[in-house]
This record gives C-alpha cells, structure tokens and sequence, in this order.
C-alpha cells in the first residue's frame, strides 16, 4: 500500500501530549515576530544552465528551468515576461509552465500574475485553495517566503493530464511583480514516488506500449516500493498481478549473490540465477564478465545494456534493464525489469532534447540527467566544430571543465590495448596513446565494457570505479556515453560524476555533520540525510543511538532526528533538547500543514522553519532534508537541517 495512504489514516488521531510541551514553548520563541534575522540573500541568474519547458524532466531541470524564468523577468520586465510565459514554447510544455502568484497570507487575497493553464484568471485572486496536506496553499507559500527566498513546495493539484489531483513539487523564487511580493516557480507531477504509483499509469502494459528509459525507472520505482513494503511476501503480487508482467516486460527481484527470488516472467527460475546472469565469460554472459550485482548494490540505480531471449519474438534481441537497491526488513535486494530494443525504445534519439534545450555547463553538474545533458551538449559541439577545436575547448574552456567534471573521448576497441584517447583533460600528455587495459572493481576491463555498451546502443551509461582527482582515490563514478565519430574513426565522447551518498561510497570523510555545518547547502544536506537513511534501512531501529550520539551524525547545530511516519512521534534525535518528549507537532512549526503525510507521500522533501539552535539558543531560520525509509517495516522520515 503507498505509504501516503498509511500516514492518511493516522494523520488527525496520532498526536500525543506526551511530547508536545517542550515543542509548545519552542514554537512561542519561534512566532514571526520574535524572529530577528534577514532571508538569505538570492542572487538572480541563469549560471551555466538553461532548460526548456520541453527538456524539464526532472526536480533539478525545474529549478534551473525556475532560475532561467527568474533571470527573463529581471531582464525583460514583467509585460515582456507575461506575454512570453503564456506565448513562446521555450517556457510551455505539456504540464510545464511559469507561473507567478502574489505572497499573500491566503489564496483569498494571492493574486494569479502569470498562469498559462487558464490566462484568464491572470490578475485575479486565486480563491481557497486547501489542499490535501491541510492548509491553504498559498498561505504555505506564504509561511516558506517568511523564512527563505527560495525554495521547494509540496501541495497537490489538479493533473492536466489526467484530471485527477495528483502530488506536484514546485521551486519558487522570491520577486517583485509591478510593485507587489509574489513568487516565480513551476513544478512537477510524478509517477513515481509513493503516492502516485497507480497502476493505470505505471505498469507493464504501459512500459510495452511506450518504452523508454524514464518510463522503465518509473515501473521498475514502483515495483521497488511493493517490495520494500511487502519484504518477501510482496512475491505473490509481483508474481500474479498483471500489472507487473506484459509480454517481454515484466519485474524481476534478486539477492545479492544473483539469484532471482521472485519474478512476473512465465519463465520462472526462482532460486538459481536467472538466465540474464547464467555464464560467466565473454561468450556465454550477456555482461561480458562483469559483476553486475556488485554494480547494482553500490550504484543503487543502474541501467543494464544487453541481449536477452524475446519469447514474443523467438530471438535474441538487444534489452534496456533498470534495477533498484532495496532494503526489505533489513535485507538488501535488486528489484528490476527491462524492455527490448534501444535505450528509448528504438534504434533512434528522437525524442531527446538538444544542447539548446537543456545547456549545461560542468560547474553546475550536480546530477545524472545533468551529466546527460552535458554530454549532449558536448556531442553536439564536436560535430559542429570539428575534432581540433573541440580538444581544446575540452582541454582549456571552463564551460568544459569544473573539478572533477570534464569530458573525455576514445576510440572504440574490445580492449583498452587497442583504444586510443582523443581527450583527457586530467592529463593532457595521455592524449594520442593507447590506454592499455584498465580492470575495475566489477571484473572486467572498462574499455571492454564500454565496446560492449555501444555494440548495443549508440549512447547509455556506464558504472565503475575510478580515480577522483578531488581525493586521489579510485572511487565509484558514473557516465554517460555517446557514440560519436573522431576522424571518422569510431569513438565515444562522456562525462560522469562521483556521488557522495551512493551504497558503495558515503564516506565518512566527506560526509559528516562537520563537513555539513562549514558548508551548508540543500545538495550537501541531501546527500548527510541519504546516508543517514542507508544506516536505518540497514540496522533499523538500532541505527537510532547512533544516528544521535557519533560526532559523525552530530555536531553544533546539525544532527539527524527520525520521524514515525504513522504515529508522528520522533523516534531518535541528535537534539534532546528540542524533541526533550521524543516527538513533535508539525502543525505548530509548519502552520497547520501535515508535513509528515507530505514527506510520506513525496518520499522525499525540503522543510523551511523556524527552530531552536541546540548551539546557541537562538531562533533560527531551518532548512531540513527527509527521506523515506522502512526500519524493520515501519516508514520513518530520517531527516537533518541546517541553519542557513
């Protein structure tokens, strides 16, 4: 069952005294008007990154896409901004648009500056407008304006698609329209996080009639959450719904030592490695050798290139698969799926977006589908610029290189004995060799790897182990790939990026409380709270003493805390002081809004309050992290914040 609708049942009756009067007396200190201190500044701009309403696919697209919108209306005005917010298909997609509203305690009063859905409401005020989370929802545009000028928030919505209200997360900006305090955003529906995981939009059948590498993540999300829940007794629906199961596609669930525990194929080999993994040679293994359990539990989230038997075929054919790492009751699994044919389907990219869609620069790649993008862009200026001057952008330009993001190119050969670099700005002097053999953590030569990805699919991506030239270590990275030609031989053209809080690398030494406190930002923040929510998922319960008392997870101001998603109460924290009863009433911090039933639902979320600082005693603006975990079945919101 989603998890939104198990807190849903809890949400009015699970409220205790017993730990509601130390939180009381903090609230008080907290009232607006005892709060002495200035929003953060903002400072406007499109640095680096500019996505179009048709490329945003995902919460870090939306806030650049948000930024990018901000930056048009400072520079252009707001009769410029109007007309072209509700006009040029540069900022209106589908379900993706610019709005701007009022900052108005209540929707009774918010005016609608710009919203495209319906310009003729533009100039009006929006009306009461409660939504599921119980309270108005630009009364909570209003309480995040109190405390950030910018930010995340969480309401549901009318889909436009569909009709039916459905969770969205929108990113405003704090602006001046004409005058008047209002916001500028745009926002998101998903269909997958765990309150929106409906059958009549993810399934087999819906993977069968439009295959694609989003839609794939999306099924294979919410099959990942069925066994999260269910643990091993989700087998029987993953087996017998046909939700889970259309022709060729169909859920698959592993251990970590590669043998298949439950599946919706027909062909059913429960127990022993099922036939994507038999062999384990060049010949025989559809992965060349390598381990691809190990990359799935330390990546978390992989895609798998290989050829698998079609029964709707009788052949053999090329296979997109997705896995997920899981935790059910303590025990790591991979739950997947896959679809014939290429990456998206097809033999072609068609419906991919272009550099001029979705532009960015290697300073601002945080992300993986920024990596995509990136590579993209990349890609594109070779084939317009010519294989000389592209070097030397790749080797010089900073538009091309940031830390440990650059791009790097090399020919296509089944051994890195035969393959020879074209670009490697880490160290220049490499390029014009041959790389000679390269064995990584997952069993087989990367070269290898990387020609036996492109013999399948003409770009996707690659998961190993590499050297970090910010630690000096080999860590694990992951990238994407394009083929491309390079003095019209074959050759691949990437980049990647290192992530913090993977399975494989939350390293203590990177991410800690103390690293969070000297430099606070929302994408530090994120990575502390999803390693904090590894230990959980891993130990359950009794990660909780941890979790409160090491200086890893605990130092000056910022600590972790875990929230029952069912009952409210606050099962662990790293600040007695503040949850003195072992539990709190967001209502009080949040102005009425249920924010344990929207992280429930979201999975995932930024919270902006006002709290005690266990450091010095102050009322301070906060920002926090949650994310959704299972500790021994239980959902519990592991969560940290920082003071910004």
């Amino acid at each position: 069952m989603p998890y939104g609708s198990e807190v849903l049942r809890h949400r009015s009756s699970v409220r205790n005294s017993r730990f509601a009067l130390a939180l009381i007396a903090a609230c008080l200190l907290a009232a607006p008007s005892a709060i002495a201190h200035e929003p953060p500044a903002h400072m406007p701009g499109c640095p680096g990154r500019s996505v179009a309403a048709s490329a945003v696919q995902t919460l870090s697209d939306v806030q650049a896409f948000v930024e990018c919108a901000e930056a048009y209306l400072a520079e252009h005005g707001p009769e410029e901004a109007l007309r072209a917010f509700n006009e040029d298909e540069r900022w209106k997609h589908g379900q993706i648009y610019v709005f701007v509203v009022e900052i108005q305690p209540s929707g009774e009063t918010a005016r609608r500056f710009i919203f495209p859905p319906n310009p003729a409401v533009q100039g009006k005020p929006r009306g009461a407008s409660l939504d599921d989370f119980g309270t108005d929802l630009y009364a909570e545009i209003y309480r995040i304006m109190e405390h950030a000028d910018t930010g995340w928030t969480y309401y549901s919505n009318p889909h436009p698609v569909t009709g039916n209200r459905s969770p969205k997360a929108s990113y405003i900006i704090r602006v001046d329209w004409m005058g008047n305090p209002a916001v500028i955003g745009a926002g998101l529906y998903r269909a997958d996080i765990p309150g929106t995981c409906h059958a009549d939009g993810v399934s087999a059948a819906h993977l069968t009639a439009d295959p694609s590498p989003e839609r794939l993540r999306d099924f294979v999300n919410c099959a990942a959450m069925v066994v999260e829940t269910g643990g091993y007794a989700a087998k029987d629906e993953i087996e017998s719904d046909s939700r889970w199961s259309d022709g060729s596609n169909y859920v698959f669930v592993l251990d970590m030592m590669g043998n298949q525990l439950m599946t919706g194929s027909p062909l059913r080999v429960n127990g022993k490695s099922p036939h994507e993994w038999a062999g384990r040679n060049s010949y025989t293994d559809p992965f060349g050798g390598r381990d691809m359990v190990a990359v799935g539990d330390t990546f978390a989230e992989t895609y798998l290139y290989y050829r698998s038997y079609n029964p709707m075929t009788w052949g053999y054919e090329t296979k997109t698969g997705f896995v997920k790492r899981v935790v059910a009751h303590g025990v790591p699994l991979l739950v997947g799926a896959g679809h014939h044919g290429g990456p998206d389907g097809s033999d072609h990219h068609e419906s991919v977006s272009r550099c001029e869609e979705n532009d960015t620069a290697a300073s601002q790649v945080r992300t993986r589908g920024e990596v995509e993008a990136f590579v993209r862009c990349a890609a594109e200026y070779v084939a317009e610029h010519g294989e000389e001057e592209a070097r030397r952008a790749f080797n010089e330009d900073d538009r091309w290189k940031s830390g440990p993001t650059y791009v790097f190119a090399s020919s296509i050969a089944d051994s890195g004995e035969g393959v020879r670099s074209h670009v490697y700005p880490p160290d220049p002097s490499r390029q014009g060799s041959l790389w000679g053999s390269l064995i990584d953590g997952f069993g087989n030569d990367y070269f290898h790897e990387v020609y036996r990805i492109m013999s399948l699919a003409d770009e996707g991506w690659i998961y190993y182990a590499f050297n970090n030239p910010a630690t000096g270590r080999p860590e694990p990275k992951t990238s994407y790939l394009i083929e491309i030609e390079w003095d019209g031989e074959p050759a691949y053209i990437g980049a990647g990026i290192y992530e913090p809080d993977l399975p494989g690398s939350c390293d203590p030494e990177t991410v800690n409380a103390e690293a969070l406190e000297d430099h606070p930002n929302h994408q530090r923040l994120r990575h502390f709270v999803n390693c904090a929510a590894m230990a959980v998922e891993s130990s359950g319960y009794f990660a909780g003493p941890v979790l409160s008392s090491d200086p890893r997870w605990n130092h000056g101001s910022i600590y972790v805390f875990g929230i029952n998603a069912d009952t409210g109460f606050v099962e662990f924290s790293g600040n007695p002081g503040s949850f003195a009863f072992s539990g709190m009433i967001p209502e009080l911090l949040f102005g009425g809004r249920d924010v344990i039933q929207a992280g429930a639902l979201f999975g995932e979320m930024y919270w902006y309050y006002t709290f005690t600082d266990p450091a010095t005693g102050q009322v301070v603006p906060r920002v926090s992290f949650v994310r959704l975990v299972r500790a021994q079945g239980v959902p519990l919101l592991v969560a940290a914040g920082y003071n910004p």
